[in-house]
């Protein structure tokens, strides 16, 4: 692994979120940690710090008890408290955590697993049964015994806890490894740079299979002792009930629920008590921006951040006076991405490794106690990810500083040729792969094109052979091998894929072909 510790600011002192327990039941334990649908059940409960550490407590002892000394479970999670409990109660009864999607075909979540030697799969009662061969139903943890005082096992804060598969040139060949350090020092920013605390509430809808879900959701409002409401997904009729019913102060969000917001808003004014949506997973368009001021009167402050560093690396700050909101928000091109936040340095960087000059573009690359081990499994990929000490995201983009000299950064494009489909990161390399595999067809590529509620979508352009039939069908083949919703609406036939002398995709031209108006 690469030493991405060595960083001047003073590690977290806590060892691992579980930690925070004997903080909450002393100071508060019976404040709501948590607000959301039980398994199956489809109506909200809320569990109170006190609630949280029983049932966790009860849940990890049943999992002792089923699994016994295997290092790592995977965890097929929805929202739902079900889900949420079997991440505490596993990482108090000291096993890592591999979070898999739902969405994922069998095929993936199988690649993921057999990476890391997962023998255990988790699913609630909420999940099917037929998402994951074998997965083991995890009980109600309200219906189990009571389980006693419980103490994790002893571990090192630079311990793995967390994996998280990332878009790589095949499904199981980036799983992010991610240490008790990276999540309470993640959490830690988060909770200094929203001033995030007891009595604060957040409504959260995105799924906690992700990074932003478990990271923002649930770990940052449970070290800082605030309370979530965890929907179990977006509705945009369902979604402004539950802003005048729970009140809360922050919003955690993707651009696409806030296009559709704008579209589709009926209610009167926020509640007094909302200060902002968080936007995050996609670019943010300074036109969504702009509708959200108008039609709801509410802030956007766009964070970003990768799955290698433990979700946000940046996020606009809150109190930006006027002036500097349409410098760089609603009166510019792209909207920036905000500052670094506590525990991490962003700078960006040139060809030769050299910090750019203001306005200059170049690569945006972290460092700090929030990045990532490493690449479970792949120490290539984890050296050629940490060249010179930086962990460099393939992001380009550049920096520019307000009067008190605080830099702001934007995204200007990627070095990768990786698509954000609705917030999922998907390789255009890997879905070409499968192309490329389906019967007759005999060469493909992939380009990224605009969308306005998903951020982008893909476009898919396909050579087949001679003697292919009159219409080869693709889909079931991408299927098989990527969640439905990231899976190309449109599919071209082309004579050939343009390349370059040497063999690489002239993708610039390749867009040109398939997105320019016929």
């Amino acid at each position: 692994m690469a030493d991405v510790h060595r960083y001047p600011s003073a590690a977290p002192a806590r060892s691992c979120f579980t930690d925070f327990f004997d903080e909450h039941l002393r100071a508060r334990p019976d404040a709501p940690y948590i607000t959301g649908d039980p398994a199956g059940a489809g109506a909200q409960r809320t569990l109170s710090y006190r609630q949280l550490d029983a049932c966790s407590r009860r849940l990890a002892y049943w999992l002792k008890g089923e699994l016994g000394g295997c290092e790592t479970v995977g965890l097929i999670p929805r929202n739902e408290l079900t889900s949420v409990l079997t991440i505490f109660a596993a990482v108090r009864a000291g096993y890592r955590v591999l979070f898999l999607s739902p969405a994922d075909p069998e095929a993936r979540l199988r690649q993921q697993t057999e990476a890391l030697g997962v023998t255990a799969v988790l699913r609630s009662a909420a999940v099917p049964d037929d998402a994951c061969a074998g997965a083991i139903l995890v009980p109600e943890p309200y219906d189990l015994p009571d389980a006693g005082p419980f103490a994790a096992p002893a571990a090192d804060p630079g311990d793995d806890v967390f994996y998280f598969g990332t878009s790589g040139s095949t499904a199981a060949s980036k799983l992010v490894a991610q240490s008790r350090r990276n999540v309470v020092s993640n959490a830690e920013a988060v909770r200094r740079h929203h001033g995030l605390g007891p009595g604060d509430r957040l409504l959260g809808c995105l799924p906690i299979h992700h990074v932003n879900g478990v990271h923002f959701s649930l770990m940052a409002t449970f070290m800082a002792g605030a309370h979530v409401v965890l929907a179990g997904g977006f509705d945009p009729f369902a979604y402004p009930r539950l802003i005048e019913r729970h009140r809360p102060r922050i919003a955690s969000v993707v651009p696409s629920i806030l296009e559709t917001l704008t579209a589709t808003w009926r209610r009167p004014s926020l509640p007094a008590e909302f200060g902002y949506f968080v936007s995050a997973a996609a670019p943010l368009p300074t036109a969504t921006a702009r509708a959200v001021r108008k039609r709801l009167g509410a802030r956007v402050l766009q964070g970003y951040g990768l799955t290698e560093t433990t979700n946000f690396s940046t996020t606009m700050p809150a109190g930006l006076p006027e002036k500097d909101v349409k410098r760089f928000l609603t009166e510019v091109d792209v909207p920036s991405i905000g500052v670094a936040v506590h525990g991490n340095e962003v700078a960006v960087l040139t060809r030769d490794g050299e910090r750019a000059a203001p306005g200059e573009v170049g690569e945006i690359c972290m460092r700090g106690h929030n990045v990532m081990n490493g690449y479970a499994g792949n120490p290539a990929a984890t050296r050629e990810a940490f060249e010179g000490g930086w962990f460099h995201s393939q992001d380009l983009g550049f920096e520019l500083r307000d009067a008190s000299g605080r830099g702001f950064f934007f995204v200007t494009g990627r070095l990768k040729n990786i698509a954000k489909v609705g917030g999922e990161s998907v390789s255009l390399e890997e879905m070409e792969k499968v192309l490329r595999a389906v019967p007759y067809v005999r060469d493909a590529a992939c380009v990224a094109a605009p969308h306005r509620y998903l951020g982008e979508e893909i476009v898919a352009a396909v050579v087949h052979t001679e003697d292919a039939p009159e219409t080869v069908n693709v889909r079931p083949h991408l299927l098989a091998a990527f969640a439905h919703s990231v899976v190309p609406n449109r599919v071209v036939r082309l004579d050939a894929i343009p390349r370059t002398a040497t063999g690489k995709i002239r993708r610039p031209e390749l867009a040109r072909l398939l997105l320019s108006p016929s």
